[in-house]
């Protein structure tokens, strides 16, 4: 019986993987909608660099994955996706042009935003932030998750490739596939039993996404850590030489301390870190 568990998941994975399988450059959807390359995959998700071919303008085309547009869960992400993005309406966050269905598959189109998320540039180009540089970075993106959770919605998703400097050296938050409104069902399952990183990262309430931001910001310190033998077996906070308040700015994020209980506390923190009298 395990065997025939183990050929099951194995065939269903080489199924979705066939049926998955990105559109060609050159591609046109809904005879409009035209495939310049391929942006990436998510779970349930295919990003597309298009052409409209009625604007001649570059947007950017989600497609709900076809193995996942037939199941409850995909399709109640894609409408939720476009309802929220719909609502939005902030200068750093994409905006939303259209749903649009196409021989039974689904799509949304938005913004096209020109530039490099954090994790192109600090892996394909080695680009470091310093401390000070780094906590610069973190009062920029507070802007933006404060304006998200004045709207009572959670991100949900805070990492290195969903930050972008965009070409006018302004950054950027993208991927809302798991944003949620504070009191809406999790549609991702998290249960009892789940891990407790799961919890704090997917939770719906404000402290995910400062949880997020501990992480994120982490990221950003590393990029000027110089390991040794010694570091091997070392925590964040044996390995980084950080100001005290920077220290206690993760720790609460992470939720290790007291958590912050909203983004101006949070980034009062922050501004502490940053004052070179402090």
């Amino acid at each position: 019986m395990e065997h025939f568990s183990r050929l099951k998941d194995w065939t269903k994975k080489k199924w979705e993987a066939w049926i998955d399988w990105p559109s060609a450059v050159g591609k046109v959807f809904a005879d409009r909608y035209q495939v310049i390359n391929v942006l990436g995959m998510g779970s349930y998700g295919i990003s597309y660099l298009c052409e409209d071919l009625q604007s001649g303008q570059k947007c950017v085309v989600k497609q709900v994955k076809p193995s996942k547009k037939g199941t409850t869960l995909g399709i109640q992400a894609y409408h939720y996706e476009a309802m929220l993005l719909q609502q939005l309406n902030h200068p750093a966050i994409p905006k939303f042009y259209t749903k649009f269905e196409d021989h039974g598959n689904l799509f949304i189109s938005m913004e096209y935003v020109t530039g490099k998320n954090l994790e192109d540039l600090i892996f394909d180009e080695d680009v470091k932030f310093s401390e000070q540089q780094a906590l610069q970075i973190m009062i920029s993106l507070l802007n933006t998750i404060e304006y998200l959770h004045t709207q009572g919605v959670i991100h949900r998703d805070i990492r290195i490739p969903n930050v972008m400097v965009d070409d006018n050296q302004q950054l950027r938050l993208i991927d809302f596939g798991l944003a949620r409104r504070i009191g809406d069902p999790d549609d991702h399952g998290i249960h009892l039993d789940s891990p407790i990183e799961q919890k704090l990262r997917r939770a719906i309430e404000v402290r995910s996404d400062f949880y997020a931001l501990g992480h994120f910001l982490l990221f950003l310190l590393y990029t000027t850590f110089e390991s040794s033998e010694e570091s091997e077996d070392l925590g964040w906070e044996e390995e980084l030489n950080l100001h005290p308040a920077t220290r206690s700015l993760i720790r609460r994020c992470l939720q290790l301390d007291m958590p912050f209980s909203d983004v101006q506390e949070l980034r009062n923190s922050v501004l502490l870190a940053l004052d070179p009298n402090c």
